[in-house]
């Protein structure tokens, strides 16, 4: 194995010194080589970045990739006489609200999976979801909650929507509010420009926690969030919040507006007010008898599992609710962006290696005359026992050295042009952080160029394999 190891080296290093003599000519050669791999792994690494960050926004809305989303709307079908007689009355009153406790989603009451779990909520525009009696939102919670625990599923949140109204300066008015478990934020990465996250400490508070949108903090008249600010609600509790954190504004150019009051007429160009709830201080303050809307529970399950998690979900919610009770769906179809990016990556860097075959073949061509200037020294190693092996591969590695040479350097302008291009910009979505270079797009440059490298030295190598010792002395 050493041998072995000893004697890649030592090819290696003679392949460096060989290129070293003819720097110049080896330099012309790879230009194109070098040009080749940078606009290849360039154009994968923006391919790669851009459907990273269609997805991070994605998220935000939806979920990470493999989140399925479960809801529970009691139908009592085929359940035993003394379940139904129990559960049917609340589940004909949960019928007007049909699965649409599910789709803006909720989260669990006191008792609930969301109770010990955080962050703050989706998209702050959904409407406000059917109720249903408080005995049926607390079966059901309890229901999520025991699905948590005995499948032990790490990563899940709770939510759900309901209107508050609010007293801001000009007069109350009912505000869109997410009330969400402490996982809700680690599920769809919501970003906080001003403030804080909600923290496991809030759920102790007195006073129900509360993070707001920039168009909330607009209507209260406050240009600048310094600290927490107290808001006072009238319904469906009387009681004041503490606002503990601002999301980042909404960018409204993804809607067409430009800022110019006559072109964005018909537009609402204006910041969306909503706020979002940590959901154990704000039921607290509930009314034990009071309606409200059915829990949604949120789990992440992977691209994998997200299917058998679904399954697992119907079967036993619908064992405790009945038959055709439990909605499920996940955000899958969102990963035909990831397949797309996938065959896009192929096609790029299957043009990619044929745009650096054919600069190769002027490292092909000045390979061969450089054998042909160098018979008499192959002769004399041939004369001193140098093997054809031997031969070959140090003639070969004089392509692949230089060729990854030229990789190294194409990947560097490549990074240095992803550092540059205003992403923002290019893509139309916002991006607060310039993502990493994907280390797959450089590792697709380095091997296309270690590829190519080895294809252009082959025809060079056989040659120089061919030469006697005796063509050493006739040359």
């Amino acid at each position: 194995m050493n041998g072995i190891l000893t004697g890649l080296f030592g090819a290696i290093v003679e392949a460096w010194a060989q290129l070293r003599i003819g720097k110049l000519r080896v330099l012309l050669s790879l230009v194109g080589v070098a040009a080749a791999v940078a606009a290849m792994t360039f154009v994968i690494a923006l391919g790669q970045v851009s459907v990273s960050a269609i997805n991070k926004v994605g998220e935000k809305y939806t979920g990470r990739q493999g989140t399925v989303t479960i809801n529970v709307n009691p139908t009592g079908k085929g359940l035993s006489q003394a379940v139904q007689a129990d559960d049917a009355p609340e589940a004909s009153a949960d019928a007007s609200a049909g699965s649409g406790a599910g789709g803006s989603g909720g989260s669990a009451g006191a008792g609930s999976p969301g109770g010990s779990a955080g962050g703050v909520g989706g998209s702050g525009g959904q409407g406000a979801s059917s109720t249903t009696s408080a005995a049926t939102s607390a079966r059901i919670s309890g229901a999520m909650s025991s699905f948590v625990e005995r499948y032990d599923v790490a990563s899940w949140a709770t939510t759900y929507t309901s209107n508050v109204r609010f007293s801001f300066p000009d007069g109350s008015r009912s505000v869109s509010t997410q009330t969400v478990s402490l996982s809700y934020g680690l599920l769809h990465h919501k970003t906080v420009a001003q403030g804080r996250w909600f923290t496991a400490q809030d759920e102790d508070d007195l006073s129900p926690s509360l993070v707001v949108s920039q168009g909330f903090l607009d209507q209260m008249g406050i240009k600048q969030f310094t600290g927490p600010v107290t808001i006072t609600s009238f319904s469906p509790v009387q009681t004041s919040f503490t606002i503990v954190g601002v999301l980042e504004p909404e960018n409204l150019s993804l809607i067409g507006c430009s800022g110019d009051p006559e072109q964005d007429k018909g537009l609402p160009c204006t910041q969306p007010v909503n706020a979002f709830a940590l959901n154990t201080p704000y039921e607290s303050w509930l009314p034990k008898d009071a309606d409200r809307p059915s829990p949604t529970l949120e789990v992440w399950a992977g691209k994998s599992g997200a299917k058998e998690v679904a399954s697992l979900a119907k079967k036993d919610l619908d064992a405790r609710f009945g038959q055709g009770s439990t909605q499920t769906s996940d955000n899958l179809q969102g990963s035909g962006l990831n397949s797309s990016a996938d065959t896009f990556t192929k096609a790029v860097t299957a043009a990619g290696v044929f745009v650096m075959l054919l600069g190769a073949l002027s490292l092909v061509n000045i390979s061969l005359v450089t054998v042909r200037q160098r018979i008499h020294e192959i002769g004399v190693r041939r004369s001193f026992g140098a093997t054809s092996r031997r031969i070959f591969f140090s003639i070969m590695l004089e392509s692949v050295v230089a060729t990854v040479v030229a990789g190294v350097v194409g990947i560097g302008i490549a990074i240095v042009g992803m550092r540059i291009m205003p992403l923002g910009a290019f893509l139309g979505i916002p991006v607060t952080t310039t993502p990493p270079f994907p280390m797959m797009a450089a590792i697709i440059g380095l091997v296309a160029a270690t590829a190519v490298g080895a294809l252009a030295g082959i025809i060079p190598a056989i040659v120089a394999t061919r030469i006697r010792p005796i063509d050493a002395i006739r040359y």
